[in-house]
């Protein structure tokens, strides 16, 4: 599976300026489609809005993304691994000479959209629900790093650091004891290094710690920050337990921790949407406050969708009028609003928030945190 960050959705969007690129999602769960022949009729439909879409603007429009859709029709036969793939993420630009795929651990909704620059609407969503998870078991001597992300288990070298027995040395009992400690205090320090080394180069977002509480609570103590900062959940597994234990546990401690922040979001969108206290519900009061640059957190239900309109000269997004109220110009038709909400405030460096279906039932199915 490959590892994606905020960082590369970003990096794709800043070089692909183009008039026409071909974005396209595809459901690829073997769960729900056991043989990769019974993808061809979701993808042949999908080539054939694309090439709808393409015609409308023009011969060369249409010619570019024919050759988008060869791309893509040739990747998925070659390079798509469906082992531990469950949706894929496919955009492609011929004007740049440009292909890129992300296999995504979670299934994803059929789509198609061919227009100026990347549509990474649903990799920002897959993107918020993917749960890379980092596991550090440690004890006084030992410890255990276990990488997981979506169904795969992935357990890489950690620090060790024997400590002599009592018996094995010519130190006074009390001087050993000393000895002792500081030696696991060093310990504890190097699987800190290790930890944060990890988080560096992997950018999980998710860590959970497991040990005995003591243990945790030593290690806690050396994490920098930004390691200390994703601490989702502790549980009590001794270092020598199994991988498939570790990431049972850790997973379930870390969905739980999701869950409660993701209730506390919607909680408080509500109450201060209630009080007029800095958010707004809705797609009308929503779309407006991202048109006037007030949006902090946009929070979406992930797959809600509907058409609009956006001002060809300022950008404005609106769910409908005749007008753009801020320059007056004749809006064009956006078939997916939403998408092109979250796209607009991803280019904002806005926070993206996605909630489960029908978790904005009563809210209009989208929300905002004013700044």
């Amino acid at each position: 599976m490959i590892v994606f960050t905020e960082d590369d959705v970003r990096e794709l969007v800043r070089q692909w300026a183009s008039p026409v690129v071909t974005s396209l999602y595809l459901d690829v769960d073997g769960r729900q489609y056991p043989r990769r022949s019974d993808l061809a009729p979701h993808l042949n439909r999908l080539f054939d809005v694309a090439r709808a879409s393409a015609e409308a603007q023009g011969p060369d429009a249409l010619g570019a993304v024919d050759r988008d859709i060869r791309r893509i029709a040739s990747w998925m036969g070659r390079d798509l691994d469906r082992t531990t793939t469950r949706g894929v993420a496919a955009f492609s630009c011929d004007a740049l000479g440009s292909f890129e795929a992300f296999p995504l651990s979670r299934p994803v909704r059929d789509q198609v959209v061919v227009g100026p620059g990347p549509d990474i609407a649903q990799l920002c969503a897959a993107l918020s629900w993917e749960q890379r998870t980092l596991v550090v078991a440690v004890d006084r001597q030992a410890s255990k790093l276990v990488r997981l992300n979506g169904d795969e288990v992935d357990e890489f070298a950690a620090p060790v650091d024997t400590i002599e027995r009592q018996v094995d040395t010519d130190v006074e009992i009390g001087s050993f004891d000393r000895r002792h400690e500081e030696l696991a205090r060093q310990h504890y320090r190097h699987v800190a290094r290790a930890v944060a080394a990890a988080v560096d180069s992997w950018r999980p977002r998710a860590v959970v710690l497991s040990g005995q509480d003591d243990s945790v609570s030593q290690l806690e103590r050396c994490l920098p920050d930004r390691a200390s900062s994703l601490v989702k959940g502790r549980l009590r597994l001794p270092v020598a337990s199994g991988t498939t234990e570790f990431a049972t546990h850790a997973r379930e401690a870390v969905s739980e921790a999701e869950k409660a922040r993701r209730h506390g979001l919607v909680q408080e969108l509500g109450e201060r949407a209630a009080g007029d206290a800095g958010a707004v519900v809705g797609p009308g009061p929503v779309l407006e406050a991202l048109g006037t640059g007030r949006v902090a957190t946009l929070v979406v239900e992930e797959g809600f969708d509907l058409p609009g309109i956006r001002c060809p000269d300022c950008g404005r997004l609106a769910s409908d009028g005749i007008r753009c109220p801020r320059c007056g110009a004749t809006p064009i038709a956006v078939e997916h609003l939403i998408d092109a909400a979250v796209n607009e405030a991803f280019a904002h460096h806005v926070r993206i928030e996605f909630l489960e279906s029908a978790g904005l039932d009563g809210f209009g199915h989208i929300g905002a945190l004013i700044g």
